[in-house]
């Protein structure tokens, strides 16, 4: 072998070895070249997110809820005004229960409607009751006083005198007695609930209702029915 030969060999083994270092150099800077660029990117992409979400933050809009307006259902409680021909006579029915207010003191009893047609005529449930009744009227008494009967929660303008009349609460009802209360002599005993200390039964008149003994109006009544259902 000349010396050109031996150089030419020696110039292409340089090169092969050469290419292979550059090979292997180039293995391994493209992973962690790859590495730092990819992270790079993220860091970048995070940076930009940033930005983003406080803007999106900024932008959100803090919606405030309003108070309702919207009136809720006002229930009246106040007492109406019944026509006793139309409906009082069959909202206080007989044998219907109520709950009577008196206006001016405010005092409440209990009465049940135990006869009557042109106008209820009704009774103190218990001597409890009739003890009510008379701290009111101041014993019993034909005064008209207006009052307030509450029947199946709903209430009513009224009218009351406390006067029992046309029984005994000693006999059995309707059984014909000889000394019927105040005065009503011979006839049907019309005290129906026993042992509430009283005699008889009182009367309790609506809008137009009237006097079982001459079919009219009574006017103190009808005054004291109206006065309930004006300062309602």
């Amino acid at each position: 072998m000349n010396k050109k030969h031996f150089t030419y060999l020696l110039i292409m083994i340089l090169i092969t070895l050469s290419s292979e270092t550059l090979f292997m150099y180039k293995n391994r800077l493209e992973p962690s070249l790859s590495s730092s660029l990819a992270f790079a990117h993220a860091d970048t992409k995070k940076q930009q997110v940033k930005p983003d979400l406080k803007k999106s933050l900024n932008n959100k809009k803090t919606v405030a809820v309003k108070p309702s307006n919207k009136k809720q259902a006002n229930h009246s409680s106040s007492p109406l005004l019944v026509d006793w021909w139309k409906s009082g006579r069959t909202i206080f029915s007989v044998g219907t229960t109520a709950l009577v207010t008196d206006i001016e003191t405010g005092k409440i009893f209990m009465v049940e409607r135990t006869m009557g047609t042109n106008h209820a005529d009704a009774e103190a449930l218990t001597t409890k009751d009739t003890k009510i009744i008379k701290s009111i009227w101041n014993g019993f008494s034909w005064a008209r006083r207006p009052v307030i009967l509450t029947i199946d929660d709903k209430k009513y303008s009224a009218s009351m005198s406390a006067m029992p009349h046309a029984g005994l609460d000693s006999s059995p009802a309707y059984s014909v007695i000889n000394n019927r209360s105040q005065g009503y002599g011979k006839g049907k005993n019309l005290d129906v609930i026993k042992k509430n200390g009283m005699d008889g039964h009182f009367d309790i008149h609506f809008l137009n209702s009237t006097r079982h003994k001459d079919g009219k109006k009574d006017p103190e009544h009808q005054a004291a029915v109206l006065e309930v259902a004006k300062n309602k």
